[in-house]
């Protein structure tokens, strides 16, 4: 029993995670993303959902990255469904989660494969072929035409083809890939799951280049006499004395032909605040000079 314990308590330590964000994400804003069905217009020989597996492997990647907030739509139809039927007179008041907090997607993802195949010669063999086989040289081929959609504006903000491939070796196609489930350990051992993965890491690069570069600043939360809390604690890595500095953000500066944001007028100094006392998640500051609202966005300050 002793050892028992201690293995536990051990898998109770080494399984607690830490709230510090991963380093190459702790400066970085955290977008929530909704991920779409992809479409699947390449042949296969076996009734697989490509499009759904590719989707779902995608999925998973940008979840354990911690970059991104992702819900697909399934997920979101399944949750307004539930938190409309909560409303209903029929079920008591106790335990109801309230409207209003889902939080707002500010991306759309989604895509189409084109190919899911072995090239030989030049050629493509796709495995509907009665034959089967691969011959010598032979590549596997993913193809997927990524989309990024900004949800505010409806513009498609990146299209780009992301491919992945893998080199096949003479073997039976057919039984190569029978009684193989996508998605599965064996699936990425195949030459078609190796491709997969490479072109999921093509894809995930895709998406951090478009949404996922832009620098994250803390918020005011709100403000007392002489106390200010802001956003961000130990899981962005603050300290006790860190200032920072709040900005009056001018007026938007709107495009008169076609109602695009172009900018901002220049903004104007709020005042400075000094971080007393870091949470998990949020972090109280001394006032030093000032007005601050909830709301506003906080940079380092400098001393010039």
């Amino acid at each position: 029993m002793k050892y028992i314990s201690i293995l536990i308590f051990l898998c109770l330590v080494s399984c607690t995670s830490s709230v510090r964000l991963p380093s190459e994400v702790i400066d970085k804003e955290i977008p929530t993303i909704a991920v779409l069905e992809f479409e699947n217009k390449a042949k296969f020989y076996y009734d697989w959902d490509i499009g759904y597996g590719i989707r779902d492997s995608l999925v998973d990647e940008l979840v354990r990255s911690k970059r991104y907030k992702v819900v697909t739509r399934g997920d979101i139809d399944a949750v307004i469904s539930e938190l409309q039927i909560q409303q209903d007179q029929l079920f008591r008041p106790e335990g109801k989660v309230k409207t209003g907090r889902l939080q707002n997607v500010k991306y759309l993802l989604k895509g189409s494969v084109t190919d899911f195949a072995h090239v030989a010669g030049g050629g493509v063999r796709a495995f509907f072929s009665d034959l089967g086989l691969a011959s010598s040289g032979d590549l596997a081929i993913v193809t997927v035409t990524l989309y990024v959609i900004d949800v505010e504006s409806g513009e498609i903000i990146a299209s780009k083809q992301v491919e992945g491939k893998a080199y096949a070796a003479n073997m039976d196609v057919e039984g190569q890939y029978k009684g193989v489930r996508f998605g599965s350990g064996g699936f990425y051992r195949t030459p078609l799951g190796k491709a997969c993965k490479e072109l999921i890491g093509e894809a995930m690069e895709e998406v951090g280049t478009v949404i996922a570069k832009k620098t994250w600043y803390p918020k005011v939360i709100k403000s007392e006499v002489n106390k200010v809390l802001i956003t961000g604690g130990e899981d962005r890595g603050l300290s006790i004395g860190d200032t920072y500095t709040a900005f009056h953000r001018g007026k938007p500066l709107i495009d008169p032909s076609n109602g695009d944001l172009l900018g901002y007028e220049d903004s104007s100094t709020a005042g400075l605040i000094e971080v007393i006392e870091v949470k998990e998640k949020y972090s109280v500051c001394e006032l030093v000079d000032g007005e601050f609202q909830r709301g506003q966005h906080l940079r380092p300050f400098e001393t010039k």
